[in-house]
């Protein structure tokens, strides 16, 4: 498997496992939430908001090679 790069709102890098996503959703102009198959302590989804369009990341996380 193959981890993607993206860069959060306070411009730190991050890397997700394009397996892990539960869903990519539109939060505000050119910021996506990334929610993954993890739960917090209150049992939501564990999500991160990342700079980019949502069909960016969409896009970005679906050409991830898997190995």
């Amino acid at each position: 498997m193959a981890f993607v790069g993206f860069k959060n709102t306070h411009n730190n890098a991050i890397y997700v496992n394009p397996a892990q996503v539960l869903y990519v959703s539109a939060f505000e102009e050119d910021v996506t939430i990334i929610a993954y198959a993890v739960a917090d302590a209150g049992g939501k989804p564990v999500v991160s908001h990342v700079r980019g369009s949502a069909d960016f990341v969409q896009h970005k996380l679906g050409g991830a090679a898997v190995r």
